[in-house]
């Protein structure tokens, strides 16, 4: 899709009747970052992610409990951050990773250190860092194969240092580390901490049920 075809759909209005079995969707036309990024800052309404091979997946809005679970996260870290530095970024803000493609977690934080030399202008793009540390909440209609895929292949494997994915419907959560290990708690009863990664930060996971 070229920078002129991005244009054109600036000026188009497309209706779809889109059956709620099959999210989430993919526009299987491959796309550039740079598209990518147009297409975005033209719609901010969308919510959607870029694959590594340059296909977009569409996602929907999430429900008033999985933006309020999010919430409680995002603002446990932006505290954290105002404390020790670096930032903690909304589930709106996206990532282009090292592998090229784009995404947002649910929550996350990125240390001071890794921002260092970018510029104003760098952060008014999807921003070239990893996160230190992310996090995804699972809604009732995601496929846990499909999430556990995502913590390993785009998460952990560009370079995350520690990740949550939590099941708050089945009261699980798996933590994912930099070393590919995978641990499951259960039940979410007790505080949790974020380890060497986050020094200090701790997050009541009572808060989310």
């Amino acid at each position: 899709m070229t920078a002129s075809q991005v244009k054109s759909l600036e000026k188009t209005q497309v209706s779809l009747e889109i059956p709620v079995t099959v999210f989430p969707l993919v526009v299987t036309q491959e796309v550039s970052n740079e598209v990518f990024e147009s297409i975005c800052f033209t719609n901010p309404e969308l919510v959607i992610e870029r694959e590594p091979n340059g296909k977009i997946i569409i996602m929907s809005p999430v429900s008033f409990s999985s933006g309020d679970r999010e919430l409680e996260i995002s603002a446990d870290l932006k505290f954290y951050a105002r404390k020790h530095g670096g930032k903690a970024l909304s589930s709106s803000t996206g990532f282009t990773l090292p592998d090229s493609s784009v995404r947002s977690p649910d929550a996350c934080y990125v240390s001071e250190e890794k921002l260092a030399g970018f510029t104003e202008d760098d952060f008014k793009h999807f921003l070239a860092v990893v996160p230190d540390f992310v996090v995804e909440i699972l809604s009732p209609t995601d496929s846990l194969k499909t999430a556990e895929a995502k913590m390993r292949d785009s998460w952990i494997d560009n370079g995350v240092k520690l990740a949550w994915l939590i099941d708050v419907d089945n009261d699980r959560l798996w933590i994912y580390r930099a070393d590919r290990s995978v641990e499951l708690v259960t039940p979410l009863d007790h505080e949790i901490t974020g380890e060497d990664i986050l020094p200090g930060f701790t997050f009541d996971l009572r808060l989310l049920s």
